[in-house]
């Protein structure tokens, strides 16, 4: 325990007050009837909803469609920024799976939106794991076991984060860094000296990737876990950097899906949704 003690203290100046667990508020949405859903093909056998995709209200029991923009994207309601249904990174076409905003829960601000993207192919290959066979929807939202089996298969996972309003990469950046530090901590018992120093100069690698400079209002990031177990940025187009780090690229994305303290509880809901009409209804399989 001293160890990691010791080792958080290097790294950065977090206290326990920032490492708190943080209720986030789930803003309503202002729709209040559902919209027809228009349906179309996409790569791989899928089916996708050019109208909408499902969203939580802050009770988190019924879904409301927001309607797209125009073919091809998606709004999110609360902040009115758009995301595009099928996201081409490194020459793949990558799905939308689900979405929501991080919000600041004691002022209820959005940060930032989220998205969480995979192949198609790669989302019906789901079914040959152990635990996705017959995807369920609780049993993924209540424990970390579904989520830490998808991210230990060589498949890119991509969460493409784009700010609700202007700010800076430092900001962004520890943000970030608190998320990994909380796991970091969370493992530590279970981790040797010499992991957990890897662990460290991993998060410390990811830190200087990101260059000192202001963030607009509806900009990109893209952080990809690679199939090769990898964690590549890019912010607008271009690479910030690759943390070639098993355990980073897997916890940044359990950020937004671990049922303790998810970046963003929408997102990780409409995510959890998204994987249950993929892969379980009939309609999306016909």
């Amino acid at each position: 325990m001293q160890r990691t003690t010791h080792s958080l203290k290097l790294l950065s100046r977090v206290t326990a007050r920032q490492f708190r667990c943080h209720v986030h508020t789930v803003a309503a949405s202002p729709r209040t009837t559902t919209p027809s859903i228009a349906v179309w093909a996409v790569a791989g056998g899928f089916v996708a909803t050019t109208g909408g995709y499902l969203t939580w209200k802050s009770t988190m029991h019924n879904p409301v469609l927001a309607e797209a923009k125009y073919a091809g994207t998606v709004e999110e309601p609360s902040t009115k920024l758009s995301f595009p249904i099928n996201l081409q990174t490194d020459s793949d076409w990558k799905r939308l799976v689900g979405l929501g905003p991080r919000t600041v829960s004691f002022l209820g601000i959005n940060v930032y939106v989220l998205g969480l993207y995979m192949k198609s192919q790669d989302i019906g290959m789901l079914k040959t794991l152990k635990g996705w066979e017959h995807f369920d929807k609780e049993e993924f939202l209540s424990k970390e076991t579904m989520a830490m089996t998808l991210l230990e298969q060589p498949m890119d996972v991509t969460i493409r984060i784009v700010p609700a309003r202007g700010t800076n990469m430092q900001h962004l950046r520890d943000g970030f860094t608190r998320s990994l530090l909380q796991r970091m901590r969370d493992q530590s018992h279970d981790m040797s000296e010499e992991e957990e120093r890897q662990v460290m100069k991993a998060i410390q690698e990811f830190k200087s990737q990101f260059p000192l400079s202001n963030v607009k209002k509806g900009t990109e990031f893209v952080f990809t876990k690679t199939r090769d177990g990898a964690l590549k940025m890019e912010y607008e187009g271009k690479d910030l950097g690759t943390v070639k780090n098993a355990w980073l690229a897997k916890n940044f994305v359990m950020g937004y899906l671990n049922p303790t303290t998810p970046a963003s509880e929408v997102a990780r809901q409409d995510i959890a949704k998204g994987f249950d009409i993929l892969l379980n209804s009939k309609e999306e399989q016909q």
